[in-house]
């Protein structure tokens, strides 16, 4: 059934979401379900996992193309956000190995923005998912992170995608893209759920 070269994803987060997966890898297909056994689900801002004796992460399997997987390095801002490891998973009866991304050490925990937690949860309820993980998860990323507000390191980061010259401030998709691909997680989530405390900010350099 499976094919020695091709390559297998595991997805976890907003990668459950089949039309975010759509418009992203439009040449991915989903191999099926699996259940990453003795890892948890937790949130720096956005999703990743880490080992977790006794937990499980509910997961798809997805078949890439080698302009997929540039795609989601692009995304998921590999090398310098995320890694890739290889991990085992049981898929129809069979242990295959597949690559996953994972976030490298060194960021906080941090609750998700509400509309990246709301493409995950879709993705959840279209695969049939326990959403008690996720609300764990999120549970969990609320008690050790706390809220995410306008402190110096968001003022930072905005600053910094300012420098880029790449676009104009007021084009908010367009900044949180930025961010996406510099690191800048907390801005991203920042910006999502603060859109009117950052449009002064670009007006007037107001932080309060």
């Amino acid at each position: 059934m499976f094919k020695a070269k091709r390559r297998l994803y595991v997805a976890y987060g907003s990668n459950l979401n089949l039309k975010q997966m759509a418009q992203r890898c439009p040449t991915a297909t989903v191999v099926g379900s699996a259940m990453l056994r003795n890892w948890r689900l937790i949130f720096n801002g956005v999703a990743s996992i880490e080992r977790c004796k006794g937990g499980r992460v509910p997961v798809l399997v997805w078949e890439l193309q080698p302009s997929d997987e540039a795609a989601l390095d692009l995304y998921e801002s590999w090398p310098r956000a995320y890694r890739k490891e290889s991990v085992r998973v049981r898929i129809n009866g069979k242990q295959v190995r597949a690559m996953v991304y994972i976030m490298n050490n060194g960021f906080p925990y941090k609750p998700p923005c509400s509309s990246y937690y709301n493409t995950i949860y879709e993705g959840y309820i279209r695969a049939g998912f326990d959403v008690n993980i996720l609300h764990e998860a999120v549970a969990k990323s609320n008690e050790e992170g706390g809220s995410i507000i306008m402190d110096p390191k968001i003022k930072e980061q905005i600053l910094a995608v300012r420098d880029t010259g790449e676009t104009n401030m007021f084009d908010t998709n367009a900044v949180q893209r930025i961010a996406m691909r510099e690191g800048f997680f907390e801005l991203v989530c920042w910006i999502e759920e603060h859109k009117r405390e950052y449009s002064r900010f670009i007006m007037t350099g107001e932080t309060e």
